[in-house]
C-alpha cells in the first residue's frame, strides 16, 4: 500500500508528544510493509536541515515546502474582523497546496493521510481541485455539497485526529482570567469548532487516537449525514468510517524502576498554552501543599520554550533545566512525573513514555484522558489540589507502592500501546476502505 502522509511540520526533534507520535507512526507504517511519502511544511519554528532528514528520515521520501506560520498581529486583527479560524488561516498556503496537488497527481497513492487538523487547509484546497466531495473550500469556511456529481478519485482521504482541537481552545478560554483574551479565545474556539466539524464530513475515514474523541466525531458526522439527507433528498449519504488508532511506544528496553527520593518533574513544551497553564496551576495550588508535608522535595522543570531566567520559577525547591537534549534521560533521572494539565484532548504521549520507562505518573483527569487505566492502579489521577499533593507524597515515601504501580503501568503499555501491532491494525483498516 502506498501512502502519502501530510503534516503541518517536521516531526523533529522528538521533544514533544506530537512529534514523537507522528515519527513513530511513520516508521511503524514502513516496518509493517507500507510505502510512505511524507509531505510537510518546513516552518521557522520546526525547521529541519537536510542533514537531519537524511539521517533520521531515510525510511521514507520527504517533500517539504517552506512556511512562516507565526502569529502576526495585523493578520490576527484582520482575521478577527473579517475572517474565519485564525488557527487554520496560519497554515493555509497556495504554494503548499500547489506542490501537494502535483505530488498527488504524480504519486499514484492509495491513500492520503492528513496528520492533524493544521494539515487540513492545504489538503482541502487540493480536494477542491480534484473535485472530491467538497465545494467552496478555503481555509476559513467549508461547505459540504452533496448535490453535485462527484468525480471521485480512487484515492482515499483519511484524517488522523490527534485531538478534538476545538475542545482544547474552549477549555483554555475557560481558565483565562483576562476578559479580553478570554473573549478572543472564545471567538476563535467557536470558529475552529465550525471548521473542524465541517471538515470531518468531507472525508472517507477518520482515525482518532482515543475512544472519547471517536464518540464526539461519530455524533457530529451522524448529524452532518442527517442534514445532508434532508437537504439533498437522498436516503443514502455516505459518512466517514472511524477507526481508533491508539498511539504506541516502541518498547524495547527491559523494565527498570529506580526510586528517586524527594524528586518530581514536569517535562513538556511551555510554548503550548495548556502545558504552561497546567504548570502554573500546579505551582499555585499543589506545590505549597507538597512542601508543607515534605519540605525537602525538588521539582524539576524542563521543556521547549522554558527560559531559565523566567522569574515565575524562582521558588523554593524548583530546579529549572530549560530545554534538555534528551527527554528520555531526563525522565529517568528525576523520579515522579507530573501531568497537571487542565485543558487538552487526545492522549499525552509523554505519559505513555513514562509508563514504558518505569516512571510513576501523577495526573489530572484531563491529563489521563484517553487512557483506559484504573485510578491509583497504573497511575494516580487527581483533580483536587490536596488529592494531587497527597498522591505525590504517597509515591515519594513508599518506594514499594511506587514500583508496583509502575510494573502495572508497563504491563498496560505492552497490552494497549504496542506500536507495531496497533499500526498493523491501522493498515488493515486503510486497505479495507
Amino acid at each position: 500500500m502506498k501512502l502519502l502522509v501530510v503534516g503541518n511540520r517536521m516531526p523533529w526533534p522528538l521533544h514533544d508528544g506530537g512529534a514523537i507520535a507522528t515519527y513513530g507512526m511513520l516508521r511503524s507504517l514502513v516496518e509493517n510493509g507500507a510505502e510512505v511519502d511524507f509531505f510537510a511544511f518546513n516552518t521557522k519554528k520546526h525547521f529541519a536541515e537536510n542533514a537531519i532528514i537524511e539521517k533520521y528520515f531515510g525510511f521514507c521520501k520527504v517533500h517539504l515546502v517552506s512556511l512562516d506560520a507565526g502569529v502576526k498581529p495585523l493578520n490576527a486583527l484582520w482575521n478577527l474582523l473579517f475572517g474565519g479560524s485564525y488557527h487554520m488561516e496560519r497554515y493555509d498556503s497556495i504554494e503548499g497546496a500547489d506542490q501537494l496537488y502535483n505530488l498527488i497527481q504524480s504519486g499514484n497513492y492509495d491513500c492520503v493521510m492528513i496528520e492533524g487538523l493544521y494539515s487540513m487547509p492545504i489538503t482541502l484546497r487540493v480536494m477542491k481541485q480534484l473535485s472530491v466531495k467538497a465545494d467552496g473550500l478555503g481555509s476559513n469556511e467549508i461547505h459540504v455539497n452533496r448535490n453535485e456529481t462527484i468525480q471521485k478519485k480512487p484515492i482515499k482521504w483519511v484524517y488522523r485526529s490527534h485531538n478534538v482541537e476545538y475542545q482544547i481552545w474552549e477549555r483554555l478560554a475557560m481558565y483565562i482570567s483576562q476578559p479580553l483574551k478570554r473573549w478572543y479565545l472564545g471567538i476563535q474556539a467557536k470558529r475552529l469548532k465550525r471548521y473542524e466539524i465541517n471538515a470531518w464530513g468531507l472525508l472517507d475515514a477518520i482515525v482518532p487516537i482515543v475512544e472519547t474523541d471517536s464518540n464526539i466525531i461519530h455524533a457530529a458526522v451522524t448529524e452532518i449525514q442527517k442534514n445532508n439527507q434532508i437537504n439533498s433528498g437522498d436516503s443514502v449519504v455516505s459518512k466517514p468510517q472511524i477507526h481508533v488508532y491508539q498511539p504506541g511506544i516502541a518498547i524495547e528496553s527491559p523494565f527498570a524502576f529506580v526510586h528517586r527520593p524527594l524528586s518530581i518533574f514536569h517535562i513538556g513544551s511551555m510554548e503550548w498554552q495548556a502545558n504552561e497553564q497546567g504548570v502554573m496551576w500546579f505551582l499555585k495550588k499543589v506545590w505549597p501543599l507538597v512542601l508543607s508535608i515534605e519540605p525537602n522535595v525538588k521539582f524539576h522543570l524542563a521543556g521547549k520554550g522554558l527560559s531559565k531566567t523566567d522569574p515565575r520559577f524562582f521558588q523554593t525547591g524548583i530546579v529549572n533545566h530549560g530545554e534538555v537534549d534528551d527527554a528520555e534521560v531526563f525522565m529517568q533521572k528525576y523520579g515522579i512525573m507530573m501531568v497537571p494539565i487542565q485543558a487538552g484532548s487526545g492522549i499525552r504521549i509523554k505519559s505513555l513514555e513514562a509508563m514504558a520507562l518505569g516512571v510513576p505518573v501523577v495526573s489530572t483527569s484531563i491529563g489521563a484522558q484517553g487512557l483506559s487505566v484504573d485510578k491509583g492502579t497504573q497511575m494516580i489521577i487527581a483533580d483536587d489540589p490536596a488529592d494531587f499533593a497527597n498522591g505525590i507524597v504517597q509515591l515519594l515515601l513508599n518506594p514499594a507502592a511506587s514500583q508496583a504501580m509502575t510494573q502495572r503501568a508497563r504491563a498496560y503499555m505492552e497490552e494497549h500501546h504496542n506500536l507495531k501491532r496497533n499500526t498493523s491494525e491501522l493498515l488493515l483498516f486503510l486497505q479495507a476502505l
